[in-house]
């Protein structure tokens, strides 16, 4: 009976670590700059040529913005990676796999909030991937404050009048 339940427990953790061992998720990390342009470099190193599931968490104003970036990978002697897919906040991105580079391109991918991107793919050998992210909030036009103050004066003018 011991003996199962130590073999059976043996198992179960050597199937556990084997499935995670080569996923990748760090900490929430804020973007620099702002108010209204934000930035955020990421990447990581795979060495076990398994799959892989990358998960990324960034932080900025939250404000509703577009992000734009990329991520790449490019073959060596020592390694190679093949993205799957990725998304950011549940966006599929197209990813290319075109040997000797693979990775992605996105551009104005709305966002909002915290970011999540994910990056799932399958490596060879050691292989790294490197990448950027860049947030930017729309800025207000000039005559959208000049609506905005002659709503606010006209509401001043009807407040007065019923006072009145």
């Amino acid at each position: 009976m011991k003996l199962t339940s130590l073999l059976a427990a043996g198992l179960l953790a050597v199937a556990t670590t084997g499935a995670y061992a080569n996923d990748y998720a760090p900490a929430t990390v804020a973007m620099t700059g702002g108010p209204t342009n934000w930035s955020i470099s990421f990447g990581t190193t795979h060495s076990d040529g398994q799959a892989f599931t990358d998960t990324y968490k960034f932080s900025y104003s939250g404000l509703p913005g577009s992000a734009t970036g990329a991520f790449f990978n490019i073959a060596s002697v020592t390694g190679n990676l093949d993205f799957s897919w990725a998304d950011i906040n549940g966006t599929p991105l197209t990813v290319v796999n075109s040997w000797p580079v693979s990775g992605s391109v996105f551009f104005v991918t709305p966002v909002s909030g915290l970011i999540t991107l994910t990056i799932n793919g399958t490596g060879s050998g050691v292989a790294s991937y490197a990448g950027t992210l860049d947030v930017t909030a729309p800025v207000p036009e000039p005559a959208t404050y000049g609506m905005m103050l002659g709503g606010l004066a006209l509401l001043g003018v009807v407040a007065r009048r019923r006072k009145g």
